[in-house]
């Protein structure tokens, strides 16, 4: 079955090397990881909203306030045995695993990544744990798209760039803000400026966006209200000026501190 498996996969790989092109296979792979991404946050939100309800119902809704500190213990002890004769496997935080695996891996995650942050994250946040989703989101598609750049014999660069990808379509999948997601992308995989990376950026973000539309609609995954609306100008100001000359303080006391190494 498995040889089987490696005919197909190689007659794919000969079949897509004479009829498109890498840059174009890149622009699939982008759409590819951008859908999968989405999908990653699809199963996150839902899975976590399955144990808050589950939690929230009419068993425990008249007690619900004596559980407040059991809850979190009670997900913890799970994600515990979970992790320990389940995956059997350290599960890493999202971003940092994610830097970690393109600084020294070479952008190579391990298989078990791709579930890893999809069996915990849901019960440790729906149990009311103080973490949030979206950097289990992020962690979840940057190792899809790792094994599935690894898959079609990628090399490192276009790993890097479909991780970078994956975050971006997590993004944009998470708060609905697609050019944001790119900046991010950009900014914390320290990706290049150029057309090459931006464009399947850019596809990645679209794809995902389409699909958390698709599934959520025009709810916002994580969404935030404000309960009053931000009106006084002279505090924003004030702040703004504060945060400037605090700035430049920093900076000076730095000058003159190397100054002083140097005598």
């Amino acid at each position: 079955m498995e040889a089987k498996k490696k005919n197909l996969l190689t007659r794919f790989l000969i079949w897509r090397a004479k009829h498109i092109s890498n840059k174009q296979f890149i622009y699939l792979l982008s759409m590819l990881i951008g859908f999968t991404s989405g999908v990653g946050a699809v199963i996150l939100k839902n899975a976590t909203h399955f144990f808050q309800h589950l939690l929230e119902g009419r068993l425990v809704q008249y007690y619900h306030q004596a559980f407040y500190f059991v809850f979190p213990l009670l997900g913890l002890g799970l994600v515990y045995l979970i992790i320990k004769y389940g995956i059997r496997q350290k599960v890493s935080h999202g971003i940092p695993s994610t830097l970690f695996a393109m600084a020294k891996r070479k952008g190579i995650m391990k298989r078990y990544q791709m579930f890893g942050s999809v069996l915990t994250a849901p019960i440790t946040v729906g149990f009311g744990g103080s973490v949030g989703l979206e950097g289990p989101t992020v962690a979840t598609g940057a190792a899809i798209s790792a094994n599935i750049a690894r898959l079609f014999h990628m090399n490192q660069s276009t790993r890097n760039l479909l991780i970078g990808c994956a975050a971006a379509g997590a993004m944009s999948s998470i708060f609905k803000a697609p050019i944001a997601a790119i900046i991010f992308a950009v900014e914390v995989f320290s990706l290049q400026l150029t057309m090459v990376s931006l464009l399947p950026l850019l596809l990645a973000s679209i794809t995902a966006i389409i699909t958390s539309y698709f599934f959520f609609g025009s709810d916002i995954l994580l969404p935030v209200k404000l309960a009053d609306a931000f009106q006084p100008v002279r505090r924003s100001l004030l702040l703004n000026l504060r945060s400037g000359c605090w700035s430049h303080l920093h900076l000076l006391y730095h000058c003159l501190r190397i100054r002083a190494k140097r005598l």
